[in-house]
């Protein structure tokens, strides 16, 4: 059992075995056999340092009708920040297995808002096993600990969230034209500030995929999925069946069955898709059970070698709560152009518009009566400069806009950022 400060005693995640078996591969690798370090270790640890200076004209994602002064208690609604990264990757192969681990840790200052400075990291942990010539899989571990987003709080609030995911997968090829996958996956989400704590979220799924795989290796199946969702800070007061006091639920359970696809439609074009039917059921409240359908398809196109296009097509839904809420529905497109047009310099972009549905009723699935609606779009532009083999500078540009038929949860930032990267 772990108990917090301010929480309920809560019960381990029944995935943290798996969090320090994978922590368990980053650490294995270190310690090879000695013999084979020169040939092991050729370019495949690599150590870095990284200085990121960026410029954020609404660092709180305030509406433009929204006095600062009054809001968060400033005159001006943008800061200049600086990141320092160190931080490690190794990418090792042993034999059929490769292990691949990568750790940041990132110290962020600002000019004005210092209540914002924070020490965060970003770390993960992978193994790539193989057992003969079909057996194989993945078992690893991420962490990320970083300042949460201020585009729905919209408040000088700072929230440290942790993000903790664990998976575990195989691949089985049954016959040369059947292959039979199997996954397990953990998420836990930890928020620090007291009043975001009853957002905290553990989900836990597991899933089964069979495959019908071509002589090209393109692949079309059938999966189905299980995924249980706990928000452990909350405590559910039911009052009467037409009016409950609480407003938010403690779990859910959802079950997934659809298509999935892996195609390689030419050669400079591939197609990854799946649809799925969806039903949420909620442990208290069953006015926000759901039935639906989640769709989610991408397209890349490499005409060139130095040019690719990857678009994103998306009908997806989140476990975000919030007391109008009981989850998120998003449609979305995204493009991603790259073009490298020197050996030195690549240019990159992503654009994206999306349609945020914060629904409580079933019938807004289907069309029905709606709630707050945002709409999102966002385009960001990078140049990456090599000055060195170990030496990188990136310059970024992001702008985005969320409208939205709630008073004051609209905004628009613009984000400038210079970064210089230096590897060892």
């Amino acid at each position: 059992m772990t108990v917090d400060a301010g929480r309920r005693e809560q019960p381990t995640p029944p995935y943290s075995w798996l969090r320090i078996l994978c922590c368990a591969i980053g650490v294995a690798g270190l310690f090879l056999p000695a013999t084979k370090a020169s040939a092991l270790w050729d370019d495949k640890l690599t150590l870095f340092a990284e200085e990121k200076v960026a410029r954020d004209d609404n660092v709180f994602r305030l509406s433009k009708d929204v006095d600062p002064g009054s809001a968060i208690g400033a005159t001006s609604r943008g800061d200049t920040y600086h990141t320092t990264s160190l931080g490690l990757n190794f990418d090792v192969p042993l034999s059929r297995q490769r292990f691949q681990a990568a750790f940041a840790r990132n110290d962020t200052r600002y000019d004005q808002f210092s209540d914002l400075d924070f020490v965060g990291h970003d770390g993960r942990a992978t193994w790539f096993w193989q057992f003969g010539n079909d057996l194989s899989g993945q078992l690893g571990y991420a962490e990320n600990f970083t300042l949460a987003s201020f585009a729905f709080l919209q408040a000088r609030t700072p929230d440290p969230l942790r993000t903790r995911q664990a998976f575990l997968n195989a691949a089985y090829l049954v016959t040369p034209r059947w292959r039979l996958q199997a996954g397990w996956s953990g998420l836990e989400q930890t928020n620090g500030a007291a009043a975001l704590q009853v957002s905290d979220i553990n989900i836990v799924g597991t899933d089964v995929t069979l495959s019908y795989v071509t002589p090209a290796n393109n692949s079309v199946g059938l999966t189905t999925r299980v995924e249980d969702g706990r928000f452990p800070n909350r405590e559910f007061e039911p009052g009467s069946l037409t009016a409950p006091r609480s407003t938010l639920d403690t779990a859910y359970r959802q079950h997934s069955t659809g298509i999935v696809a892996d195609w390689t439609v030419t050669g400079v074009s591939h197609l990854t898709a799946r649809v799925d039917h969806i039903s949420r059921r909620y442990e208290h409240l069953s006015q926000s059970d759901v039935d639906g359908n989640t769709a989610l398809a991408e397209y890349k196109w490499t005409p060139t070698g130095k040019f690719s296009l990857a678009a994103t097509v998306r009908r997806d839904i989140s476990p975000y709560q919030d007391v109008q809420s009981s989850f998120v529905l998003v449609k979305g497109v995204s493009l991603r152009p790259k073009l490298n047009v020197t050996e030195k310099i690549d240019l990159s972009g992503v654009f994206d518009y999306s349609n945020w549905y914060f629904l409580g009723d079933p019938g807004l699935v289907s069309g029905g009566v709606q709630g707050r609606v945002d709409r999102v779009r966002s385009a960001t532009g990078t140049v990456s400069y090599r000055a060195a083999r170990n030496l990188t500078f990136l310059v970024s540009a992001q702008r985005e806009l969320r409208t939205s038929n709630t008073p004051l949860a609209d905004y628009l930032f613009d984000l400038f950022s210079l970064t210089a990267r230096i590897a060892f």
